[in-house]
């Protein structure tokens, strides 16, 4: 066996501690409410999972509940706190009283983690106005009407958290067929930028994290004319739970915009 002197056993062992993941039941996250959209699958599910690590009690809203009940099940099986609220965020009128709802069964909403999303893939020639809409609908205005209600019950706290998740085709120029879906996430960056600033006096942090490709069902979910739900591009892409401990990591601090995973390290 080998033997390391003191100063070499204290080297290590800091050298460990550095680089360990945070702990669970954080100062920051213990006890707090928080709304996860789009928690069945990918990163909304990572992003619970983590939540539940953390100590939050967790509201998960999805349009395809059953995934989410069961992970309800089991955070509520480890001795932990979550609800499942089935809500197509497409329409308006199911959106209605959401964070409300939230805040009824809790007693207040600290975080809402806006994820939920797909893409509609399609040229601009053979785009279907009614289905582009439809994922306008889902993957930008369903975050900006959450987020104004949070906003509400925030105030009323005298602060809260809003994570948006994006996408680094919110940034850069996207490939053919992806235009619809990268319009989606531009405007979440132009609206949520300036709620940013808007929002400092009243101690409510808003954050964009922008992800690069990671292994979700955004295939199998996908439409529209060029979708092919066989062909699985996602396999290959990111674990999506790196994504999500990067995203906890950066919203205790105060850079708005972040790409969490790989991208954001290279």
């Amino acid at each position: 066996m080998l033997q390391l002197p003191l100063p070499g056993v204290l080297l290590v062992w800091l050298m460990l501690w550095l680089v360990a993941p945070a702990q669970a039941d954080s100062p920051a996250f213990k006890d707090k409410v928080a709304v996860v959209t789009g928690s069945s699958y990918g990163l909304g599910r990572e992003l619970a999972l983590l939540g539940a690590s953390e100590g939050m009690k967790l509201v998960l809203v999805d349009v395809r509940p059953e995934p989410s009940q069961q992970l309800a099940e089991q955070i509520r099986s480890q001795g932990g706190q979550a609800l499942v609220l089935e809500v197509d965020l497409a329409d308006p009128e199911q959106r209605a009283g959401l964070i409300e709802r939230a805040r009824v069964e809790y007693g207040q909403v600290d975080f809402l983690f806006n994820n939920a999303g797909y893409s509609y893939l399609a040229r601009l020639d053979e785009m279907d106005m009614d289905k582009a809409r439809h994922q306008m609908e889902v993957n930008f205005w369903a975050y900006a009407d959450l987020a104004q209600q949070a906003i509400a019950v925030m105030r009323e706290q005298d602060g809260g958290t809003i994570l948006n998740v994006s996408s680094i085709l919110g940034m850069r120029p996207a490939p053919a067929n992806l235009g619809h879906y990268a319009a989606t996430k531009h405007a979440l960056h132009g609206l949520f930028q300036s709620a940013a600033q808007e929002l400092q006096a009243d101690n409510i942090k808003i954050f964009i994290a922008a992800p690069a490709g990671m292994r979700t069902h955004i295939s199998r979910h996908s439409t529209g004319p060029q979708a092919n739900p066989e062909v699985d591009r996602a396999a290959d892409w990111e674990d999506p739970a790196i994504a999500a401990r990067d995203i906890f990591d950066m919203i205790q601090g105060e850079q708005v915009v972040f790409n969490p995973g790989y991208i954001g390290r290279q």
